[in-house]
């Protein structure tokens, strides 16, 4: 991987294929350096936008951001990474992550994923690599299967949280995609979870990707009331486990854990309009143009990259989110210092 600071964009697929790909190309255009497609169920099919996307781009490299190894078992990841990989050599990074609203319905269980994504790590990557496993792990397993088609291996990042799933990223991932955090304590706090979860695995340290939650607003208070709802998705996400808030001194109020509880997606809105303004400054970056840029440059010196979705205000559309932010990554990200490893 490239050893400059890179921008990566995210992209949930809610809208038509079509409005994906243009978005994508946009993208491209602008200078962001890699487009992540969200594997959100039940929405469009990630892999198959992906496909698009790769037909239409030419440079910008391609991922899912992210997928996971429960609904889609590994093997079949690796099957489909490698297949998207002939359409777009060299440009395809597999993004891994436990997962989380979908499961229900589908009778699928997220069972102690500190074991599983290790586990679906090592099952994709032997796969790529052509090898004929037969394993049977804690959680996954394959036995006595291989690929039928040649491969090749290809960068592998892991989305965390958690303090235990940061550290289980950081010992096996080539990138470890941090989320939502968005200041400089939060994201301080997590990098350094993950480095030295690989330094005592005996391994480089991973790339470090902040996944942050960007909106643009005519004011401060205009971008962080709409950015809201995508503050309280995560904690929707993790309850019971909330201490990625803890870390930095954040104590959900009974009301938000109440309404959490009831495990109804529906109440995420509502849950949103009770964080307290200080849940926004940690997990959110939002406000004017300039209050954007301040932000991007205060935490560039503790990440590899930044991988941004982009959230609409009254006063920007998604897609002049994307461009918004663009501008600013190419003033702010040319004289910022990559972390040390």
């Amino acid at each position: 991987m490239a050893s400059r600071h890179e921008l990566g964009l995210l992209v949930l697929p809610e809208r038509p294929v079509p409005e994906l790909v243009a978005r994508a190309r946009r993208a491209e255009a602008l200078g962001y350096d890699t487009v992540w497609v969200a594997d959100e169920k039940f929405y469009r099919d990630p892999w198959v936008v992906l496909a698009a996307v790769a037909l239409a781009t030419e440079r910008v490299r391609i991922g899912t951001g992210v997928t996971e190894p429960y609904a889609r078992h590994p093997a079949l990841l690796a099957m489909a990474a490698a297949t998207l990989a002939e359409l777009a050599p060299g440009r395809v990074v597999l993004g891994l992550g436990a997962g989380g609203p979908g499961f229900p319905p589908m009778g699928v269980e997220r069972r102690r994923p500190t074991r599983a994504i290790p586990e679906a790590v090592s099952i994709v990557r032997a796969l790529l690599r052509g090898e004929r496993l037969d394993v049977a792990g804690d959680v996954l397993s394959f036995r006595g299967g291989s690929l039928n088609f040649a491969a090749r291996e290809m960068p592998v990042y892991v989305a965390a949280r958690g303090q235990r799933m940061l550290a289980a990223a950081g010992s096996v991932a080539d990138g470890v995609i941090m989320a939502p955090f968005a200041s400089v304590e939060a994201v301080g706090r997590a990098a350094a979870i993950a480095r030295d979860a690989a330094r005592a695995a005996g391994r480089t340290a991973p790339r470090i990707a902040a996944r942050i939650d960007f909106c643009v607003g005519a004011s401060e208070a205009e971008a962080r009331d709409a950015a809201r709802y995508f503050v309280a998705l995560p904690v929707w996400v993790s309850y019971p486990d909330l201490s990625y808030t803890e870390t930095v001194g954040i104590t959900l109020g009974q009301g938000i854990r109440e309404l959490v509880a009831r495990r109804d997606y529906r109440d995420i809105a509502a849950a949103g309009a009770l964080l307290p303004d200080e849940m926004i400054e940690h997990f959110a970056i939002a406000g004017t143009e300039e209050q954007v840029a301040r932000r991007i440059a205060a935490i560039l010196p503790l990440v590899d990259d930044v991988i941004v979705h982009p959230v609409a205000s009254p006063s920007a559309t998604v897609d002049q989110v994307v461009e918004a932010v663009a501008r600013v990554w190419a003033r702010v990200s040319a004289g910022a210092a990559r972390p040390a490893s």
